[in-house]
């Protein structure tokens, strides 16, 4: 039987390729591995990502009696056509109502149900709990510096999105 090869040598060969190459494959691999924590933290709630980030905006952000379907769209990145098929599914599971705004005929607020609240307390300290043991052997004020980077390479990404 053949040797495997050794372990990660393929990996540690795009941790050493230079910028800029080397810095989008490295972002792209650390994309990968927290989209897999991110539906790793939420597995047991029978809710995909995407209905999270919707609950746990609205949550953190939706307070003030829900929040308008565009911003929230914006907020989490998502066309229009994908959020009301989200939409459309946390409502019919009870998670979000759907509200009429007087001044605007036109436009919606999504607000969270009191079962809504519930799920994304719920599916925010299990997250919170898979960013705590993933961050746990870095440095705060390493953290500090990564957040600050990414935070710049955002500046310059989002305009352009």
């Amino acid at each position: 039987m053949a040797e495997p090869d050794e372990p990660h040598e393929s990996v540690l060969e795009t941790l050493n390729e230079p910028p800029p190459r080397g810095l989008f494959t490295r972002l792209s691999r650390v994309a990968i591995h927290l989209s897999r924590l991110q539906n790793e933290s939420i597995s047991g709630l029978d809710l995909p990502y995407s209905d999270f980030t919707i609950l746990n905006t609205l949550r953190r952000y939706g307070d003030q009696g829900g929040l308008p379907v565009v911003k929230l769209g914006r907020l989490v990145m998502r066309p229009t056509g994908s959020m009301t098929l989200i939409l459309d599914r946390l409502e019919k599971a009870g998670l979000i109502e759907r509200r009429s705004i007087p001044h605007d005929r036109r436009s919606v607020l999504i607000a969270l149900t009191e079962a809504g609240s519930e799920v994304s307390q719920k599916s925010a300290q299990a997250y919170n709990a898979i960013q705590d043991t993933t961050l746990a052997g870095v440095e705060t004020a390493e953290v500090e510096k990564i957040d600050h980077a990414i935070r710049r390479l955002l500046e310059i990404m989002e305009p352009r999105s």
